[in-house]
């Protein structure tokens, strides 16, 4: 007697196979964790943004013979604490402080964004073609700027969200600032605006 003999796989091979599979994407997706990744995402944005800034800042404060750090949108001439971009789409608005401004010119460089300072008196012109906004952009998740126009200092922040960004760098070492919850970088001593 001939025995055919079958080239296919069984039910139960199959099933053992999508059940490894399953296992092993599982442990990949633990493993690799694609929220956390588009955080670290986000948060190295953060940091290069806020670098950017900063040097444009400084090439302000070096070029400029009159520079002034706070801007049109500060009544008092001083300087806000407060001072940050966060967009509400549902209004069409941006705050800047406790200023109020439409989202078309919450990025401006001419002193008219929510950083007011004007980098188009430059005399190679603005380093920057339009103002960064964090990634996220809302709740804590936004830049600020505080300034002392005075001593002609600054001081950008950004708040990091991801773990590696939060927990796994000592900010009050890396940056230099005050705070061990927010990025920062500027000219002020200690970072201390």
């Amino acid at each position: 007697m001939n025995q055919i003999m079958s080239k296919g796989f069984t039910l139960v091979e199959l099933l053992i196979v999508i059940a490894i599979l399953g296992v092993l994407s599982a442990a990949v997706v633990l493993v690799l964790n694609p929220a956390e990744l588009l955080e670290q995402s986000r948060d190295s944005t953060r940091v290069s943004d806020l670098t950017t800034l900063n040097s444009a800042l400084s090439l302000y404060l070096t070029d400029v013979t009159s520079p002034d750090m706070n801007g049109p949108l500060q009544a008092n001439g001083e300087c806000s604490s407060e001072q940050y971009v966060y967009a509400d789409v549902t209004t069409n608005s941006f705050s800047v402080g406790l200023a109020t401004e439409s989202i078309s010119s919450s990025r401006l460089v001419d002193g008219g964004g929510w950083l007011p300072v004007n980098f188009t008196g430059i005399s190679g012109g603005s380093p920057l073609g339009t103002l960064p906004a964090d990634p996220t952009n809302s709740g804590d998740l936004v830049y600020r700027y505080a300034c002392d126009n005075t001593a002609k200092t600054y001081e950008v922040n950004a708040q990091f969200e991801s773990d590696k960004y939060m927990t796994a760098l000592d900010l009050d070492a890396k940056d230099g600032g005050n705070n061990a919850t927010f990025y920062e970088v500027g000219n002020a001593p200690g970072l201390a605006l």
